[in-house]
């Protein structure tokens, strides 16, 4: 066995996306004892599962799939799960480090995304590819995949997807005679889309709302102008930022989110609901924000689709919590037939029902007709053919704060080059140090 690497899971929390995901298949026990008559007798295997304490419809559908699953697998496999309370945002992952260091992970475990990389590069996960069919990993949208791939093996699947769109308030845009694209092929170029703020952006209205903090969010929304630049802030195999978070298409990016900054076309501390207000005419935001929409009777609202650079692609962020097989599972088989069932079709859409976040599976959108028109159909475009996860590597905790912080300080004004060049740095050095070999 690989030795483990210690001091790896200083992991960041992702927006509101306590997510975890879902697909089937029946399972055969690998344990026997001989019977009376000298025949087998199959024994019942416990699979212990771990995740982060939700609440409400959530946590209510990993209660009810985890019921039926034990009933589906009676005699063969009984799941216990155990919902850790987060009493502050790291306590699950100092649980999972502690388990780490002891060997006494469960044989199940969740994980943030965008860490899914750095628990299979420290030993924490088994691949998972033996027990998934082409079929059946074709079946997850891509993004999953990405997310879930480690140097060529599928370590975790994720139930639940995530995106960002741009939610536009219809009474301001009808004020201003502007029509926002239905059509991905129309999405706007970030220049359309600084004309929008710039007409809208009157009377103690800001053309946009875009901060919803300035951690996690920051790389999981603003990394995507990079990619839709024709680059991204670390290369391909996720060893180096010198050269991309900082290369002339990653300076144009970053240079841009600087103009909207200076000239005061979105608040950089904005209020919650600034949006739900009024006092703001677009939003990159996600479907965690719909179900408050509610709450505000007067808002007319819309999506349209994340902005893109006038001769990139089409992109839009991703990501959600995903599940694996722990290196201490003495039963990896079995465990992988809970990760399959936590992360099915049915599941997809259950979860997708109880949280308003898309569904991880294409066929699970079969059941969920409401994203077949407009404005859901937008996340589901975006979810189903442009989505791009966060950067594949061991050393993302390193990247995501120093991108977060760089960004943060171009927006109030520091020096593009040098902020970047600092994030490029950091970056290097920390995956050289600690991953390299």
């Amino acid at each position: 066995m690989k030795k483990r690497k210690r001091g790896l899971l200083a992991v960041t929390g992702v927006l509101t996306l306590s997510l975890l995901a879902g697909c089937s298949s029946g399972g055969q026990a690998n344990d026997g004892s001989a019977g009376d008559k000298g025949q087998a007798v199959q024994k019942e295997v416990e699979i212990s599962y771990w995740r982060p304490q939700a609440s409400g419809p959530e946590d209510d559908f990993y209660v009810r799939r985890v019921d039926e699953f034990n009933k589906a697998y009676q005699g063969k496999i009984k799941l216990k799960m155990e919902p850790i309370t987060r009493g502050n945002s790291f306590a699950y992952e100092d649980k999972i480090n502690a388990a780490v260091a002891s060997h006494t992970l469960p044989d199940v475990v969740s994980m943030d995304g965008p860490n899914v990389a750095n628990y299979a590069a420290s030993n924490i996960i088994i691949p998972l590819d033996e027990y998934y069919t082409k079929d059946d990993l074709n079946d997850f949208v891509p993004s999953i995949i990405q997310q879930g791939t480690y140097k060529g093996k599928f370590y975790a699947a994720g139930l639940a997807e995530s995106s960002v769109v741009l939610f536009y308030n219809k009474k301001i845009m009808k004020q201003y005679g502007i029509e926002p694209p239905t059509n991905i092929k129309d999405a706007w170029t970030w220049d359309q889309w600084y004309d929008v703020m710039k007409k809208t952006a009157h009377n103690d209205v800001f053309g946009t709302n875009m901060i919803n903090d300035k951690g996690e969010w920051m790389t999981y929304a603003f990394e995507q102008m990079w990619i839709s630049a024709g680059t991204d802030i670390v290369n391909k195999e996720g060893t180096k930022a010198q050269g991309w978070v900082n290369s002339d298409k990653g300076l144009e990016a970053a240079s841009f989110l600087q103009k909207l900054a200076k000239e005061k076309l979105f608040n950089i501390d904005p209020k919650p609901t600034e949006f739900e207000e009024g006092k703001a005419a677009t939003k990159l935001g996600g479907p965690w924000n719909i179900p408050g929409f509610k709450n505000y009777p007067d808002l007319e609202w819309g999506i349209t689709y994340f902005p893109r650079k006038a001769d990139g692609i089409v992109t839009s962020p991703s990501g959600s919590w995903a599940i694996g097989v722990s290196t201490d599972s003495k039963h990896p088989k079995e465990a992988a037939e809970v990760v399959k069932w936590m992360t099915n079709k049915d599941s997809s859409a259950q979860l997708a029902k109880a949280i308003s976040m898309p569904a991880s599976r294409k066929s699970a959108y079969d059941s969920l007709p409401e994203y077949n028109e407009l404005p859901l159909r937008v996340i589901k475009e975006q979810v189903t053919t442009v989505s791009h996860a966060r950067p594949v590597t061991p050393a993302y905790p390193v990247l995501t704060q120093k991108f977060a912080e760089a960004l943060t300080d171009i927006m109030m004004g520091a020096d593009v080059k040098e902020s970047l060049d600092n994030v490029a740095s950091a970056y290097d050095d920390e995956y050289q140090r600690n991953f390299s070999n």
